[in-house]
């Protein structure tokens, strides 16, 4: 085992491109599935090597898009607020109001955020997310789904305007109103020019 190393480092040494490492690194895996292997040694049918004991069984091709899909996804929890909003970064999202005080599943893949509740799916927005922020950069054109949770007020009154997705910019700070200063009743005023008119 130890020369098979030694004769790798050599052969890594001497790659002078990118394509003659892969090249290095495709007829490395290739022996290594071809010649005998040491853990099969003792094996009772005198199979050896690596693909003479996986026969059949040596896996399935996997097509980009679910590997994309498997590893480029960006997944994070949160919890909605009394209003049905989550936030997320700096940016303030409707999700659900039926839904108050809730953790749901907020999952970015393939320009939309989607929001879900255990097997529910929420809602969707479209979504441009920063490559090097772990936020989104723009929301737009959300989608509701139908699901078990939803506010029966939305039948009577939906101000779908309220529920847009604030951006970060648009966030104002919180500030208290300032109070007016306590007033007080006057006096009931009986000066003597009042007094003689009466009379």
């Amino acid at each position: 085992m130890g020369s098979i190393i030694r004769i790798g480092e050599y052969h890594w040494e001497r790659c002078q491109t990118i394509s003659s490492a892969v090249e290095f690194h495709r007829e490395l895996i290739r022996d290594h599935n071809r010649l005998p292997h040491w853990a099969h040694r003792f094996r009772n049918d005198r199979k050896q090597a690596p693909l003479e004991v996986l026969g059949m069984a040596q896996g399935k091709a996997v097509e980009p898009p679910t590997l994309q899909r498997a590893f480029g996804q960006h997944f994070c929890q949160r919890r909605i607020d009394e209003q049905g909003f989550v936030r997320l970064g700096r940016w303030k999202i409707y999700i659900e109001e039926g839904l108050p005080k809730t953790p749901v599943q907020l999952s970015y893949w393939d320009g939309k955020l989607r929001a879900e509740y255990g097997e529910h799916k929420l809602l969707e927005y479209q979504c441009r997310w920063g490559k090097n922020d772990s936020r989104p950069m723009a929301l737009s054109h959300p989608v509701h789904h139908d699901h078990p949770f939803q506010s029966k007020q939305r039948e009577l009154f939906d101000p779908l305007w309220l529920r847009d997705p604030v951006a970060p910019g648009e966030l104002v700070p919180f500030k208290a109103k300032p109070v007016a200063p306590k007033s007080s009743q006057l006096k009931l005023y009986f000066g003597p020019e009042l007094v003689r008119q009466a009379s």
